[in-house]
């Protein structure tokens, strides 16, 4: 097999690992927040991205590679939007502003599917097929994904400055993942754009294929084989926006199992507010039949929130005042199913009796309580 033959069948590669990271997401039940269902799919259209590349190296027929073409252009132009509104959403809040992002995504795509490419030429048989852009359409794609990218690093950034005040370890991992996407931003860039400039046949693309250092950076990024994580530095950091006033553990028939109040002046009554609760969970089910199958999750009045999050047979609320947020809410869901999953047994034959349940006032004194990192 000739190089050109291995540059062809590289995207492959690409492809596997990041669907492959899409589908480590599900697996571990990490599409519930909006956070998670922006990096799902930002893996997942990466994954799309190369994978029709490829579709585009090895296309038998003028017909096949217009299609594979305009499939590429749609799945970077989906990744890049993806991509940058998670990095939003990890290190702050979402703003009608950044929803604007989505309407130039929509137009990119209208017209992708209609004006681009104008043309798709084979300059001899056995060579890549050659998507032929007008100026204006390719320097306004060019343009979209430089600045969706640029976007996004500067929020890589910002998570590195958020981290490098806690650990030093993860400010390392951290920096790595700006490094890699940045020169993989460029090298990319610098080959997909001369490429498709000059109108070279000879070398693939290679941006579909650089982004496997970005997935395998993104992996050890995110995923470390040890007690720290990136994640758990941004809930600290974001913390201090809200402050918990009470949490209660409550089984899905309305029992209380158990409740903690940060001071005298949180305290409410326990039993009255799960009973109450549960019924206001049932009157909404009840009198809009659409919402069957789902829960409530946020209740507001004046400045305070009351949050909730379901795990298979219990609940758990918070009582707060400030800013929820989605490392929050990924926190309280992990900890009712580690405490379901301690005291299975006693939930599958639940009678009733808190005091039989193990472990519910460790785990909401640590939802109050950031977690601490190493330092190094």
């Amino acid at each position: 097999m000739t190089h050109l033959e291995v540059l062809r069948h590289l995207p492959l590669i690409s492809a596997a690992f990041w669907i492959g990271l899409a589908a480590f997401q599900v697996y571990r039940d990490r599409t519930r927040t909006l956070t998670e269902r922006f990096f799902f799919l930002a893996c997942l259209f990466a994954g799309f991205y190369a994978f029709a590349d490829w579709l585009v190296f090895t296309a038998q027929s003028l017909s096949w590679a217009t299609l594979a073409i305009r499939l590429s252009l749609t799945s970077v132009v989906l990744t890049e939007f993806f991509f940058l509104m998670f990095t939003f959403v990890y290190v702050g809040r979402i703003g009608r502003g950044h929803w604007a992002l989505a309407i130039l995504t929509g137009g990119l795509l209208v017209l992708t599917w209609t004006s681009m490419p104008e043309s798709v030429t084979q300059p001899s048989p056995g060579e890549l097929f050659l998507p032929i852009f007008s100026p204006i359409s390719f320097i306004m794609l060019i343009v979209y994904v430089m600045a969706y990218s640029l976007a996004g690093v500067v929020n890589l950034f910002r998570v590195y400055r958020i981290v490098r005040q806690q650990s030093r370890r993860l400010a390392r991992r951290a920096a790595g993942l700006v490094v890699t996407f940045s020169v993989v931003l460029v090298l990319g860039l610098a080959t997909n754009g001369y490429l498709g400039m000059t109108r070279n046949t000879d070398i693939p693309p290679l941006f579909s294929t650089l982004l496997i250092l970005v997935g395998g950076m993104t992996a050890y990024t995110l995923y470390p084989g040890s007690r720290e994580r990136i994640s758990e530095a941004i809930r600290r950091f974001r913390a201090k926006h809200y402050v918990i006033k009470s949490s209660f553990l409550i089984f899905q028939d309305g029992t209380l199992i158990d409740s903690y109040n940060t001071g005298p002046e949180s305290a409410v009554d326990q039993d009255l507010f799960s009973a109450t609760l549960d019924v206001i969970q049932n009157f909404m089910r009840t009198s809009f039949p659409i919402l069957q199958g789902t829960s409530l999750r946020t209740i507001e009045h004046g400045d305070l929130k009351v949050i909730i999050e379901r795990g298979r047979r219990c609940y758990l609320t918070l009582v707060l005042e400030g800013e929820e947020n989605d490392l929050l809410r990924r926190q309280m869901r992990d900890e009712v199913l580690a405490f379901e999953e301690a005291n299975q047994v006693i939930l599958q034959n639940w009678r009733g009796v808190p005091a039989e349940a193990v472990g519910a006032s460790n785990m909401l004194r640590r939802i109050l309580q950031p977690v601490d990192l190493f330092r190094a």
